[in-house]
C-alpha cells in the first residue's frame, strides 16, 4: 500500500519493481487523492501507517470534505492518538494558510490535539487564536 499511497502524490517519481500495470498508469486529480486520503482515514481496515501518511498529506488539500474528515477523525480518536494530532496539526495548516478558523470546532478542541492546533497555529497565524473572552 506505500508504494501506491506514494503514486498519489509522486508524478514523474522514479517507478519501483513492485508497482503493478495499473500503479503506473494511473493519474489522479487533486480532488479524487483527497477523496482517496479521507476514505483511508475512514477505513477501519486501513493500516495505522497509511492513516498516518493519510492524514500528513490531507494538510494540501483544503476543502470542506477534508476538513469534515479530519475532524470525524480527531473526534473519533476521543483527541488524544497520534493519529488526532496528525489530523490536528494538518486541520492547523489549512485553517493558517486560509487564514480563518472553525470556531465551533476549535472550542470543542482539548488535550493533544488543541495542543497540536495551538502550536501550528501559534508559528504560522498566531492571530487566529482566539482569545479567552472568545474574541479573535
Amino acid at each position: 500500500m506505500g508504494t501506491w499511497l506514494e503514486g498519489l502524490f509522486g508524478r514523474g517519481r522514479p517507478r519501483t519493481a513492485d508497482e503493478t500495470r495499473l500503479e503506473r498508469r494511473v493519474e489522479f486529480s487533486p480532488e479524487e487523492r483527497a477523496v482517496l486520503l479521507v476514505g483511508i482515514l475512514d477505513d477501519p481496515a486501513a493500516r495505522e501507517d497509511e492513516k498516518y501518511d493519510a492524514a500528513m498529506y490531507l494538510e494540501d488539500f483544503p476543502g470542506p470534505l477534508v476538513e469534515s474528515g479530519l475532524i470525524r477523525t480527531i473526534r473519533a480518536e476521543d483527541f488524544t492518538s497520534v493519529l488526532a494530532q496528525l489530523c490536528a496539526a494538518s486541520l492547523a495548516c489549512i485553517w493558517a494558510r486560509q487564514d480563518r478558523i472553525d470556531r465551533d470546532f476549535f472550542q470543542e478542541l482539548h488535550r493533544t490535539a488543541l495542543d497540536e492546533v495551538l502550536g501550528v497555529l501559534g508559528a504560522r497565524a498566531p492571530h487566529l487564536i482566539p482569545t479567552m473572552d472568545g474574541g479573535n
